[in-house]
């Protein structure tokens, strides 16, 4: 990860008091240098006095006055180069600053290194955590360091960038910072990311996607982002027009249909119950009674499903929609006539007729019925009993218990979404290049970006997030039945992750590695997975992700989750002892005094829950799968 060892701290914990000290050199050299500068004026005017003088011999005033000169500015330059090393040490550990580069120079390094370069950092560890408790023990005056003016051409310190990025800046100042690279196949232990807003979660996505892009090895990156960010939207985009591959990249956005691409979520599956496992994920959970719903939710869907497989119609969002709504009286008759068609021949009709009649005038009952008490003994179908069996329920019961699913479909089938979500068959049919599927493109490689637009609707950009993961999950399976192991990796990356969990996501969690799927879930805090779903699921979520990249988080339970990665040490803490022994009737020479420090080993946090809610803007605490604890510094692209 470094090219050299740069886990020692560079600060002496002896010193760390010296290092927040008024710059005293400072004084020092202001008296030498304006001694010096007399010296250098006085010497000029007896100089002058001199050249008018032809006695050619040079006076002792003047010899004095220059070696005083020389002494003094000899001095003050010392007293500045003494000076120096101490305001870079505050500076370091007292202002914060930017690390600005371009997208192009962020290529080259990652080239170059033929890794994954994710910004500046160094390896923390004990020695870091020692200096660390031992700042945080000073005094609060020593964030209020004034960089003179002098030393400022030779530091950096911008008050204000230190301001805007908060935090304690000496956390990233306790070591020496060298670039962090990481392997590119280290994300396939999927990678969890916390923090608040603002704080860095979108750029190091943006980061890693464009690292993966860069590995010189083909892949599918999935994006989830509810928030449509343009910086990272563009970067994907002028990636993949820059290695001559514009066509990859797949633009899904709702709010902007017209130039957005149409997914079908369901055209990838080995079974057709796979549609409607699919389709229930995206249900809010409602404990063990929602289970039951949700269970006879799974039925009603299946049972369409199969019956619209049966009469050769493709299954998609809207008519699976239609058909439980409206069209289930179309659907139950096609369904039976396909059925006598099969089993009577083209004539069925005429050959059934009279006794259709004789059980009911109403000729889909009649059918119904004579599949029922004839048919269905001997040749039952199990799409023809299933469709029948949901068209003679109470609509009444039936709309009670499938409320939660007619209303999942609504917000799926809503416009814009009823066009981006259910292609049309001519569309499927002529290839269209705005049409695609998650099987297709997990084969081909490329980036799909969807901006699910959770600002304005989160419920439904909810749904959409769930759908997607569905269909990621779907794909991954598929590899492990018909994949030959030469195919692309897919990345599946999800911004506010919390609103897309779902038991689909928990799957690929866990099985995803050896079809070459890996996740990168980002999300506020723990407790927002822990809202949205429940504390045994959460656990799941932290348990399988074995890289985390954490930000400044400020609930308690992100912190602790995060101070858990780093465990405990032994930290050694000194302390200051100083004695004296003497009495107002001893003798002077009686006196007697003493001092000195004791050392000893303290078991404490190496990084503790409250330095998490320290941590500057643009500054992540990670944990990785190989063992590496790294504080990281993000880099920004600079702004025209």
């Amino acid at each position: 990860m470094f090219k050299k060892n740069n886990s020692k701290s560079v600060f002496d914990n002896s010193k760390l008091d010296n290092y927040f000290r008024e710059i005293y050199e400072l004084k020092q050299f202001k008296i030498w240098f304006f001694s010096g500068l007399f010296f250098l004026i006085n010497g000029g005017w007896l100089g002058l006095q001199y050249f008018m003088d032809s006695s050619g011999h040079i006076p002792d005033s003047l010899s004095m006055t220059i070696m005083g000169m020389l002494t003094c500015f000899f001095m003050a330059i010392l007293r500045f180069k003494q000076g120096l090393p101490v305001i870079q040490k505050q500076i370091k550990l007292s202002a914060n600053h930017l690390v600005i580069e371009s997208i192009d120079t962020l290529r080259v390094k990652a080239e170059k290194s033929q890794r994954a370069y994710l910004g500046t950092g160094y390896r923390y560890g004990p020695e870091h955590s020692s200096s660390m408790y031992r700042i945080a023990a000073l005094p609060s005056t020593r964030r209020s360091i004034s960089v003179p003016a002098l030393f400022r051409p030779y530091v950096k310190y911008d008050e204000e960038v230190t301001e805007i990025l908060g935090g304690e800046p000496f956390i990233m100042g306790l070591g020496n910072e060298q670039p962090v690279t990481v392997r590119h196949d280290i994300y396939r232990a999927h990678v969890l990311m916390t923090g608040l807003p603002g704080t860095g979660k979108t750029t190091i996505l943006k980061i890693v996607a464009l690292n993966k892009l860069w590995s010189n090895k083909n892949c599918l990156l999935v994006i989830l982002d509810p928030k449509n960010t343009p910086e990272l939207r563009m970067a994907l985009k002028g990636e993949m027009a820059r290695q001559g591959r514009p066509q990859d990249f797949h633009y899904f956005a709702p709010a902007n249909a017209s130039q957005s691409i149409v997914v079908d979520c369901l055209a990838n599956y080995t079974r057709s119950t796979e549609i409607a496992t699919r389709i229930i994920n995206t249900i809010p959970g409602g404990g063990s009674s929602g289970d039951v719903f949700k269970a006879f939710c799974w039925e009603r869907v299946n049972q369409i499903v199969q019956a619209m497989e049966f009469v050769g119609e493709k299954p998609t969002l809207m008519r699976i929609r239609h058909n439980l709504r409206e069209g289930l009286d179309k659907l139950v008759e096609a369904t039976i006539d396909k059925y006598f068609e099969n089993q009577f021949g083209d004539n069925w009709f005429s050959n059934l007729q009279s006794r259709l009649q004789a059980l009911s005038k109403d000729m889909l009952e009649a059918k119904c019925k004579y599949y029922t008490s004839v048919m269905s003994r001997d040749n039952p179908n199990p799409s023809v009993s299933g469709i029948i069996d949901q068209y003679t329920q109470d609509p009444n019961a039936v709309r009670a218990k499938t409320g939660s699913l007619m209303a999942v479909l609504e917000q799926l089938c809503s416009e814009p979404l009823g066009r981006l979500l259910s292609p049309t068959d001519h569309g499927v049919m002529d290839n269209n290049p705005r049409v695609v599927n998650l099987r297709d493109l997990s084969q081909s490689g490329g980036v799909l970006y969807m901006a699910t637009d959770g600002l304005t609707d989160p419920i439904i950009a909810g749904a959409i997030s769930k759908l997607v993961s569905s269909a990621v999950a779907a794909a991954s399976a598929e590899r492990y039945n018909f994949g030959t192991g030469d195919e692309p990796e897919v990345g599946f990356m999800v911004d506010e992750a919390h609103n897309a969990i779902c038991e689909s996501i928990l799957d690929t969690l866990a099985v995803g590695r050896q079809s070459k799927f890996w996740l990168c879930l980002s999300t506020q805090s723990i407790p927002d997975m822990i809202e949205k779903t429940s504390q045994a699921t959460a656990d799941r979520i932290t348990g399988l992700c074995a890289n985390t990249i954490a930000f400044r988080s400020e609930d308690k339970v992100t912190r602790e989750f995060v101070a858990e990665k780093f465990n405990h040490a032994d930290i050694t803490q000194e302390s200051t002892m100083r004695s004296n022994a003497t009495h107002s009737s001893d003798k002077f020479s009686e006196y007697g005094g003493g001092s000195g420090v004791r050392s000893q080993a303290v078991e404490r946090q190496l990084f503790p829950p409250w330095l998490v809610g320290s941590l500057p803007n643009l500054q992540a605490i990670c944990s990785f799968s190989n063992g590496d604890k790294i504080l990281l510094r993000l880099p920004v692209e600079p702004r025209d």
